[in-house]
C-alpha cells in the first residue's frame, strides 16, 4: 500500500538507488571551478539563485535541499483517500517522458527532457470530491503555488522525477517538481512536500511577494531565449516552441 513502506524497505531502495546517482544531487568542488552563485554571502552548498549557462537555477529561499530519507509527500484536502508517500513510492506510478521548454518571466528559457508521472495518477488514487476544483502545492523552501485542477490534467503537465536522463538534482527540484510548459517558470514549483485539493483558489508566492499573477499563463508575444543568442522569437502563447524543438504530435481529429 502506498505510503506504508517499512523503514527497512526505504533503506534498501535508497541503497539500490546508485551511489553515483545520489552523488549527482550535490555539487562537487574542484580547483578552478567557476562559481555562478548570485549571492556570495550565502554558503556555496546551499540551493540559491545561480545563473548557470544552459539552465538557470532559481529558489525562493536558500536552503540545503531535501534529504530523501526524511522527505514525505502529503496529498490531502477534499479527497476520499488521503495519501502520505515516501520517495520510493513515487516510482510505483507509470512513468512517461517528454522534451519541453521552461520559460521564465526573467526572459530566459531552456529546454530539457523530463521524466515522471501524470497528475491524473494522483487523482485516481485520492478520488477528489466534486467540489475540489483547485490544487495548492507547498515546497521544502517555503514556496507555494496554486492551479485549477483542470489545468493539471492537461496532457503536457508532468510530476517530474528525472531530468535529462538523470535523477532530478537538488538544484532543479529534487525529489519532486512540477512541469507545466504553458505556464511561466514561477508556476513550475520544485521540492514539493504537500498537495492539497480545495474548493477555492489560493494565491501563490509571487502574487503575494512579487509582481506576478496567480494565473501565470504564457501569453502571445516575444520570447528571448538565452540559449539561442538572445534572438527574439515570436510566440503564440501556450507552450514555447522553437524551431529546433521536437514538437508533440497534433491531436487526432475524428471525422
Amino acid at each position: 500500500m502506498f505510503g506504508l513502506r517499512s523503514k527497512l524497505n526505504r533503506r534498501v531502495f535508497l541503497k539500490v538507488f546508485s551511489l553515483s546517482a545520489l552523488a549527482s544531487l550535490w555539487p562537487s568542488k574542484s580547483a578552478g571551478t567557476v562559481s555562478f552563485q548570485n549571492d556570495k554571502n550565502i554558503p556555496a552548498n546551499y540551493i540559491q539563485n545561480r545563473d548557470v549557462p544552459g539552465f538557470f537555477i532559481r529558489s525562493a529561499n536558500p536552503f540545503l535541499g531535501v534529504n530523501a530519507q526524511e522527505w514525505g509527500l502529503a496529498v490531502t484536502g477534499l479527497v476520499k483517500h488521503k495519501l502520505t508517500l515516501a520517495y520510493e513510492d513515487l516510482f510505483g506510478f507509470p512513468r512517461v517522458s517528454q522534451v519541453s521548454r521552461l520559460k521564465c518571466v526573467e526572459c530566459w528559457s531552456a529546454k530539457a527532457k523530463w521524466e515522471g508521472f501524470r497528475f491524473q495518477e494522483l487523482v485516481d488514487r485520492v478520488k477528489p470530491d466534486p467540489k475540489a476544483k483547485y490544487v495548492t502545492f507547498q515546497s521544502a523552501d517555503s514556496y507555494y503555488e496554486s492551479y485549477a485542477l483542470e489545468e493539471l490534467l492537461r496532457p503536457r503537465v508532468l510530476m517530474v522525477l528525472r531530468m535529462n536522463d538523470q535523477p532530478l538534482s537538488k538544484d532543479h527540484g529534487f525529489p519532486l517538481r512540477l512541469i507545466a510548459p504553458f505556464k511561466y517558470g514561477y508556476k513550475n514549483i520544485k521540492y514539493i512536500t504537500k498537495i492539497e485539493f480545495t474548493d477555492s483558489r489560493e494565491r501563490n508566492y509571487w502574487a503575494d511577494y512579487g509582481p506576478y499573477s496567480v494565473d501565470g499563463t504564457i501569453q502571445p508575444g516575444i520570447d528571448h531565449p538565452l540559449d539561442y543568442q538572445k534572438k527574439p522569437l515570436s510566440i503564440n502563447g501556450g507552450e514555447v516552441f522553437h524551431f529546433f524543438d521536437q514538437r508533440p504530435a497534433p491531436p487526432k481529429t475524428h471525422q
